[in-house]
């Protein structure tokens, strides 16, 4: 034990021993402390109080018998007893001298149980009419209560009471409140530590699921089904923030695995834009080269030829860095300009733009009543010219095309259907994305960059509505439009554009 510790208090010691121990052993040992405390206090106030009362009894009847003794020896004064005689046990409780002017006592009477008297100074003679306590002769024995009065002739009358039997008594009560202090605290200790256990059982189990939470499993709750007590309340504040912070971990995770997503993707879509632009670049550069290396032997024919097809690469880079840009506006939430237009009219000019610039394809529309929407009509346009296009570019030039205009509850259906090779399921499911073709017939040496469906399917959603594909491998598609009316427009917001 070092110096620092043996110098240290009791309290400080006793302090330190119950911060490391237990919550029940700390409070089992405060409450035997408390137990032991008010035992000891009301022991103390007992025995004071008792003291104080057999103290004052004595006192009245040490008052009470002077008085009669005075009396008595006032008329009569009988010479004093003879030396053999002295001492006497006569039968009565109190001591009673009287002490003359010259220093002589005469004993008239002594308790029955003691035989030595209480030897007086002068000094306490003097304390005439109040009574006071002093020791035995030589300090053996019980002490004495002592009464001084004044007689005439300059006598002293005193009269004395033994303390035995009233310290016995005092000391009986002592004792019993020690025992019943004692049995109190084995008693609490008996009855206390079994509800102690009982009543922190549950801390029990939160530190088991605490213990689970820290491994990871954040679905664990505390089951304590009263809330009543402190450590139900306790377990249901418990429970309750668990479920914040599970809610928020999971948002956490959520949001950081959206962000992971978003960043693969706008990786993905960089390197394939750099790839789709890498191509058209070649292409100019190789033809380029090529006529430079040709010089002035160059036909004009072949210079003509040569000029088409770098126009050609052109202008096929240039329509998909403005595809590029449009998708880019849309992911960033360029606002539509939406106002109520008829769906069958912009359906009605798409059909005819197509047919003018495609002579051999039969282009149809069908369309028996106007369908108004609320929507932007210029991009609405452009996806329906996408996906007439798509179905012109895809399926062989004797395929007719059909764009079909109903009203649904909620809203209106453009469909346009094609009669070509269609596509699997596993095609279907990804032609939404950008950059993405279904198989050699899909190839960008008939112009396609693989964003018109991107294009469809990200403006359809900035508007509320919803593009979906029905297809077999050999029955054709059809591109189904769905786009709120504009009575529900209003009453919902338009959803956002989906990832595509």
């Amino acid at each position: 034990m070092s110096a620092a510790w043996s110098r240290r208090p009791t309290a400080g010691r006793l302090h330190a021993v119950l911060r490391g121990a237990s919550l029940r052993v700390r409070i089992m040992a405060a409450a035997a402390l408390l137990v032991a405390a008010t035992c000891l206090v009301t022991g103390v106030v007992g025995a004071t109080l008792l003291r104080g009362y057999l103290l004052g009894r004595s006192d009245a009847q040490l008052r009470g018998f002077a008085h009669v003794t005075a009396r008595i020896a006032g008329r009569a004064h009988p010479p004093p007893p003879p030396r053999a005689q002295r001492g006497q046990a006569l039968p009565v409780q109190f001591l009673v001298e009287l002490v003359a002017a010259d220093g002589r006592v005469r004993l008239l009477g002594v308790p029955v149980h003691t035989a030595v008297a209480p030897r007086l100074p002068v000094a306490q003679l003097n304390q005439v009419g109040t009574p006071f306590t002093v020791p035995a002769t030589g300090g053996a024995g019980p002490a004495w209560r002592v009464f001084v009065q004044r007689l005439p002739g300059g006598e002293h009358e005193v009269v004395a009471y033994s303390l035995g039997d009233l310290d016995s008594t005092v000391t009986r009560l002592e004792i019993a409140d020690t025992v019943a202090g004692a049995f109190a605290v084995v008693l609490l200790a008996a009855i206390g530590l079994p509800l102690v256990r009982a009543s922190l059982s549950p801390l029990a189990e939160i530190e088991v699921t605490a213990a689970a939470i820290a491994d990871g499993d954040l679905s664990q709750r505390i089951d304590h089904p009263s809330g009543k007590t402190e450590v139900g309340r306790l377990a249901l504040a418990l429970d309750t923030m668990l479920a914040t912070i599970e809610s928020a971990y999971r948002a956490r995770a959520s949001g950081e695995q959206l962000a992971q997503r978003s960043e693969a993707r706008m990786r993905q879509f960089a390197a394939d834009a750099s790839h789709e632009l890498r191509t058209p670049l070649t292409s100019v550069r190789g033809l380029a080269e090529y006529g430079l290396q040709q010089g002035d032997h160059a036909s004009p024919d072949e210079l003509l030829r040569l000029m088409s097809m770098i126009q050609r690469e052109a202008s096929r880079m240039t329509r998909l860095v403005e595809e590029l840009l449009l998708l880019a506006r849309h992911d960033t939430g360029r606002p539509l300009d939406l106002v109520p237009i008829d769906l069958a009219s912009i359906a009605a000019e798409a059909s005819q733009h197509a047919r003018a610039a495609h002579p051999g394809r039969v282009v149809t529309l069908e369309a028996d009543e106007p369908a108004v929407v609320m929507a932007d009509a210029e991009r609405i346009r452009q996806v329906i010219d996408n996906l007439i296009g798509n179905a012109i570019q895809h399926t062989p030039p004797e395929s007719p095309v059909t764009i079909t205009v109903t009203t649904v509850p909620g809203g209106v259906q453009l469909s346009v259907a094609d009669q070509g090779p269609g596509m699997t399921a596993e095609q279907a499911a990804h032609v939404f994305e950008r950059f993405y073709r279904t198989d050699d017939a899909r190839t960008r040496a008939r112009g396609g960059t693989g964003l018109g469906l991107a294009i469809a399917a990200s403006l359809t959603g900035a508007h509320g509505g919803q593009i979906t594909l029905d297809t077999q491998p050999g029955h054709g598609a059809v591109f189904q439009l769905w786009l709120p009316t504009a009575d529900s427009h209003e009453q919902q917001p338009a959803a956002s554009a989906p990832a595509s």
